[in-house]
């Protein structure tokens, strides 16, 4: 059975290295002008062509997001895009509006398209749609279910992707007005001020002024904060139900997350076989070690119940910190790029395959200049023993707030 393929955001080039290095297949960028992540660092021209290039000399795929709801004014820019796409050859564009597909497959019919998740695609008549115009994959609505998968599987041969872990948008597939109508930033342009995320009171338009708490019942007030979506104990169902690529959401999440779940997710869809999916529990360990809103399952097995949706009061949780990344080795003696405080003594973690849930102490410590140091800051570049297993771009992180613990 061919394994799914493990799609990775890359917001940045940074990120795209580190999905890359921890065993995603494929990754998807973009260009703030065209995408719907326009605050994530993404790439310009020059800046897209060599993670292109960086990504295909090491056998994998790259996406680039041309999904904004484009308006008259993006024509022109898109017609140009198109030129420089044809020249840097990504493996597809991910984009969702009739008039961009129509433009592409005119002017570069050799770059595959992928149909995004706002295309909506709930049906298999819909699905059927994009198949006969051309497109190579279908990114599925998230409010299918695993039957409806199968039922769109057995109607089209086109390739099919669904979202496996990461945020869920309170709206329809992703479409929001919110933040348009709170702070004029558009979300179906890329500039999505994550406005559902805000705490909200209620006012009385004759009692202006007077702000009054949303009270909750005995579940909470829980309406526009789900938990993020995490199917790493179901992916088996999934590929059963005939999914081509397993997508990763988080081209706004720092090279922690990317890495963490990455690494994990790679582990899952190794294991997948022709023998019974056994889920590990250190998985799930490890997906709690970095910030997420909780997790859910979304609308996989029919509706969301109430209980996956925040109410405790607690947005964002995570118990481990970035310490830095370890961007050479040599002799065992690691060069060290810190994101954060590092002393003598203090104990950390590998992200490692082999090294999970291993705790080393800092025994030694030099600075740039090779003097010995007992404490170093964020950005400072130190060399530090490290421990076999341990590779090159690496990440090492510890205990969050350990010093209070």
């Amino acid at each position: 059975m061919k394994k799914p393929e493990l799609l990775a955001p890359a917001g940045d080039f940074e990120k795209l290295r580190t999905a890359i290095h921890y065993g995603a297949d494929a990754v998807y960028l973009g260009d703030s002008r065209f995408s719907l992540r326009g605050k994530a660092g993404n790439f310009d021209p020059g800046g897209l062509k060599e993670a292109i290039k960086y990504a295909h000399a090491r056998n994998k795929k790259t996406y680039v997001t041309v999904n904004i709801f484009p308006h008259n004014t993006d024509l022109k820019g898109m017609e140009e895009y198109i030129e420089f796409l044809k020249d840097a050859m990504p493996d597809a564009v991910i984009l969702s509006d009739p008039g961009f597909f129509m433009m592409f497959k005119k002017s570069a019919p050799e770059i595959a398209i992928h149909v995004s998740t706002q295309a909506n695609i709930t049906n298999s008549e819909a699905a059927r749609f994009w198949e006969n115009l051309g497109a190579k994959r279908l990114v599925l609505s998230r409010e299918l279910t695993i039957d409806e998968i199968k039922e769109i599987r057995s109607k089209v041969k086109v390739e099919l992707e669904v979202f496996v872990h990461g945020s869920i948008c309170i709206s329809y597939s992703g479409r929001c007005y919110i933040s348009s109508f709170l702070t004029s930033r558009s979300a179906n342009r890329g500039e999505c001020t994550n406005s559902c995320r805000w705490n909200y009171t209620l006012m009385e338009e004759k009692r202006q002024g007077e702000h009054f708490p949303v009270f909750e019942d005995d579940r909470g007030t829980y309406i526009m904060s789900s938990k993020d979506l995490c199917m790493i104990e179901h992916l088996h169902l999934l590929s059963d139900a005939g999914i081509d690529s397993f997508k990763i959401e988080g081209r706004m999440k720092g090279i922690n997350y990317v890495a963490g779940v990455v690494k994990t997710y790679r582990e899952a869809v190794d294991s997948l076989g022709n023998w019974e999916y056994a889920v590990n529990p250190r998985w799930l360990k490890e997906l709690s070690m970095f910030s997420s809103r909780g997790y859910t399952t979304g609308m996989f097995f029919g509706k969301q119940p109430d209980t996956d949706y925040n109410f405790d009061g607690e947005s964002y949780r995570m118990s481990h910190e970035l310490v830095g990344i370890i961007l050479e080795i040599k002799d065992r003696l690691a060069k060290v790029e810190l994101r954060n405080r590092l002393d003598m003594g203090d104990a950390v973690e590998y992200l490692s395959r082999g090294l999970e849930e291993k705790l080393f102490e800092l025994e030694s410590m030099k600075d740039a200049d090779g003097m010995d140091i007992t404490t170093a800051r964020n950005e400072d570049i130190i060399f530090m023993p490290v421990h076999n297993g341990v590779r090159e771009g690496d990440l090492i992180r510890r205990e969050k707030n350990f010093r209070q613990s």
